[in-house]
């Protein structure tokens, strides 16, 4: 007997339970189609707090909070949806929303993942298939602009490269070209210096009288032009006697 009141009393309890459940879940539903989401969270989390194992609380919730762009958030929602259902149907729409939630945070790679996994428990899924195929073309479009990207980072340090090596080259350009100008100022100095040396050489040479050179003669040569200088001599003393001759001679006719 007790054990009868005991069950019934347990039964009385858990349709309670279901029915506050469900209300809850209804209100939750009238807010949703209100678009009030937040009215819409606080009934399902009733729901939920009635049934922790509530599939549809725990998936709607997280449907409101996918509204609210809460998409992390939502992700737990319908992540905790799949592991609360057996039913197929049910997994395979919780992973559809878990792939849109996915997709709106930018994680392609889980997004396919997520939707592959729902159309594994319902093929004939179109919309599924069609998010899909449109989150495997952004994965696409991504990877090419990633290339691209890296494409373009690896043209700038190429360009980087050659002008720092462009500007080295110039930079050693330059330095020659002005060692360059420095050899030729200390070579124009040293011609400049060199010129002036000689020019001086020149001028002292002009100023001082010219030395008569010694001659170098043979005994021989030498007794000859010592002849030829008393012969001279003795020429030059035979003239200065005539010419006193003769102005002697003028000087009595004068007489």
């Amino acid at each position: 007997m007790k054990k009868a009141l005991l069950t019934y009393g347990f039964i009385l309890t858990s349709s309670a339970f279901i029915a506050q459940e469900n209300l809850e879940l209804y209100r939750g539903n009238q807010s949703f189609a209100d678009e009030d989401y937040t009215a819409a969270k606080e009934h399902y989390q009733k729901a939920l707090n009635v049934n922790p194992n509530s599939y549809k609380g725990t998936y709607n919730l997280g449907n409101a909070t996918y509204k609210e762009k809460n998409f992390e958030d939502a992700l737990s929602h319908y992540q905790q949806a799949v592991s609360t259902t057996e039913d197929t149907h049910q997994r395979a729409e919780a992973l559809h929303n878990l792939g849109n939630a996915y997709l709106q945070s930018g994680k392609l790679d889980e997004s396919i993942k997520a939707y592959k996994d729902a159309l594994r428990l319902d093929p004939s899924a179109d919309d599924t298939r069609y998010n899909l195929a449109f989150a495997q073309k952004m994965k696409k479009k991504q990877e090419q602009e990633q290339q691209q990207d890296q494409q373009n980072k690896d043209q700038e340090k190429k360009d980087d490269q050659q002008e720092n090596q462009d500007k080295q080259d110039q930079d050693k350009q330059d330095q020659q070209k002005q060692d360059k100008q420095e050899e030729n100022k200390d070579q124009d100095k040293q011609d400049q210096q060199q010129q002036n040396e000689k020019q001086n050489e020149e001028q002292k040479e002009e100023e001082q009288p010219a030395q008569p050179k010694p001659m170098n003669l043979s005994p021989r040569e030498a007794e000859q032009m010592l002849d030829a200088a008393k012969n001279e001599d003795q020429k030059i003393q035979l003239q200065i006697r005539q010419q006193q001759k003769t102005k002697g001679k003028q000087i009595e006719k004068d007489w």
